[in-house]
């Protein structure tokens, strides 16, 4: 039960920070954005820890499997972006959250914790995602979006979700052994030199970089950080405090939340085809805590 609030939580940060992205993602460079939000969260990290004295220990292991994950998120966010920039929100962040089945398998082939409700779960959620990222019988009046642009805006998510599946994973074993804050830090730490040397290697290329043009854009960059942080943060404690199959699910819920938040903040269509399966997403998370090995054992 707790895995799966934690991960709810996660999912309401992290739809937030894609509605800002489809603003950011299209005024500065990926890589900039990117580096941008690594190195906010990882400065205020590093003030906390330093100021409670509680810095992370070695574990060569949980070390490894941190700097693997922080290089993974920076390859997922940089696709996730460009599926947002090129939108709608509402198509490119339901196909990344596919990722949960792909977690869901892993965790699951590692000996975590899991029911039969729970693997019915996950497919009612992953069925959610896959509707929701088509436009259905009617995408709405208004609609500006062919069949292959939006084709092309789910396969980038797609394509970000297998990287976003895999750094999660690597990201929870290294929460396992270090606990949510210091498996949180290093990951933004490990992400941030990943997107230095790709800046810097574009710099030394002499390729040109979109720099934040007015102060509203990077107080937006700023937000957008603070909400990517705490989401993933929120996931991680799910996963330590809960059990990862559960925050898993919930974390995936996020393209539901993702979809209400871009149509009260960007006023994009939703139209009642995308409703109907924000609907089924929900059952599936509610069917998720029925089948929570935790709850099932009371």
């Amino acid at each position: 039960m707790t895995g799966i609030l934690w991960g709810l939580l996660g999912a309401f940060f992290i739809g937030a920070s894609d509605c800002i992205a489809r603003v950011t993602a299209q005024r500065v460079s990926k890589s900039l954005l990117i580096l941008s939000i690594m190195f906010i969260s990882t400065l205020l990290l590093i003030i906390w820890l330093v100021a409670t004295n509680d810095l992370p220990p070695w574990h060569s292991g949980a070390w490894f499997a941190s700097a693997a994950s922080g290089i993974l998120n920076v390859v997922a966010l940089y696709l996730l972006y460009l599926a947002l920039a090129r939108g709608p929100v509402a198509v490119a962040s339901p196909s990344a959250s596919s990722f949960a089945v792909m977690l869901v398998v892993m965790n699951a082939l590692a000996g975590e914790q899991w029911s039969a409700l729970q693997v019915v779960a996950t497919l009612i959620v992953f069925l959610g995602v896959a509707m929701i990222s088509h436009s259905g019988p009617s995408a709405g009046p208004g609609s500006t979006y062919s069949a292959a642009s939006l084709q092309k805006t789910a396969l980038l998510g797609l394509a970000a979700a297998v990287a976003i599946s895999l750094r999660m994973f690597l990201a929870q074993e290294a929460t396992a052994e270090l606990g949510a804050l210091h498996g949180l830090f290093l990951n933004r730490f490990f992400a941030m030199l990943t997107c230095l040397v790709l800046v810097i290697t574009q710099l030394c290329l002499q390729q040109s970089l979109q720099l934040p043009q007015d102060r509203w854009t990077t107080l937006l960059i700023v937000g957008q950080s603070l909400l990517e942080m705490t989401a993933l943060g929120a996931f991680l404690a799910g996963s330590f405090y809960g059990d990862r199959v559960s925050a898993t699910i919930g974390f995936s819920a996020f393209s539901a939340a993702t979809v209400v938040i871009a149509r009260i903040f960007l006023r994009e269509i939703i139209g009642w085809w995308r409703i109907l399966w924000i609907t089924v997403i929900g059952g599936g998370v509610v069917l998720a805590i029925l089948g929570s090995p935790q709850l099932q054992a009371q």
